[in-house]
């Protein structure tokens, strides 16, 4: 049997592009003892994969041209030598950015059975949901009445962290790319006000929109968003940490801000979260918690869906170009 799979090509430089991938097919082993063999269905692409193509050892492990992409990808069991995963059965891997594989069953993620879509599974009841839940329910926390500024809004993470933010009586403001955008965010998102960060200075959308400060800064950003930041917020205010996406093309991820003193002078609280550092009944629990909130109506999931796996990597490369709202997937 043969499975296509995308694999690295080149090593980037700078602005990622889908010339930098390149599918290929490659004959795949029946499976062995306690292994079985899956057929994806869907694939996820996601920003935080960016930093394995930097080149430099650290935070996570290097591609090198010649490996095949990783990520997360859900898809159905067709045949199986263990009799803990039934063919037919759905399962949750790592996986992705190729048609078929072969894995151990202990190294799979069968999924719950609930009335949602399965490439949910790889959104807002997957690891982008549960990262937006931590971010506003654990560690920004904010009130009703308190203003929570969210940066990257309309991405796959920010699309659910003002919706959530909302549920709790927040005034949501937040920032994006593109009048399209900013438009989406208003009418689909339900946010407060919207800041077109090419066309605005984030010091004049603050004074306008929240004269008296910040309660809450939720960034996906980093970077110059998130050195500015600091100003804007009010004496306790609070930051959570979620991602640099501005930074990760650079390879200068781990660059801080310059202005970390105004953190001591207005006595802020600055958290990072990490959503792979979850045990799985802790994630779990929380993607039952969306799952319910969504058949409620009280939140919904935003997604670009992109047909095919030879468009896996202009998806991927599509990220950083701000080309897309909400959560992008890729029907293999």
């Amino acid at each position: 049997m043969m499975a296509r799979q995308v694999q690295l090509r080149r090593q980037p430089q700078g602005h990622i592009g889908a010339a930098d991938f390149e599918l290929v097919e490659k004959p795949l082993p029946p499976p062995g003892e306690g292994e079985v063999l899956v057929r994806n269905e869907w694939m996820s692409v996601d920003p935080y994969m960016r930093l394995v193509l930097t080149g430099q050892e650290g935070f996570v492990p290097q591609k090198r041209p010649g490996e095949v992409m990783d990520g997360a990808a859900v898809g159905i069991v067709e045949a199986s030598n263990d009799p803990a995963l039934a063919p037919g059965t759905a399962v949750l891997s790592a996986n992705g950015w190729r048609s078929r594989f072969v894995a151990r069953a202990d190294q799979l993620t069968p999924l719950p059975a609930l009335d949602a879509p399965l490439h949910w599974h790889l959104g807002l009841l997957g690891l982008t949901g549960v990262t937006a839940f931590l971010g506003i329910e654990r560690v920004l926390q904010p009130q009703a009445g308190e203003t929570v500024l969210i940066s990257g809004a309309s991405g796959a993470v920010g699309s659910i962290a003002v919706q959530l933010a909302r549920l709790r009586g927040a005034r949501v403001l937040a920032t994006c790319s593109s009048p399209d955008k900013a438009r989406w965010l208003i009418e689909q998102a339900g946010v407060d006000a919207v800041m077109n960060y090419r066309l605005e200075k984030l010091e004049d959308f603050i004074a306008r929109e929240a004269p008296d400060g910040l309660d809450c800064y939720f960034d996906n950003v980093g970077g110059d968003m998130l050195d500015r930041s600091f100003g804007l917020m009010k004496p306790y205010g609070r930051i959570g940490l979620c991602g640099a996406i501005s930074q990760y093309e650079s390879g200068d991820y781990r660059s801080g801000p310059a202005n970390f003193f105004a953190a001591i002078e207005k006595s802020l609280t600055l958290r990072g979260f990490n959503a792979f550092l979850l045990n799985p009944d802790d994630s779990a629990g929380i993607a039952g918690w969306l799952a319910r909130q969504a058949a409620q109506g009280a939140i919904a999931s935003f997604e670009t869906i992109i047909e095919g796996l030879e468009n896996a990597p202009a998806a991927f490369a599509g990220l950083f170009e701000g080309g897309y709202p909400g959560k992008v997937v890729v029907r293999i």
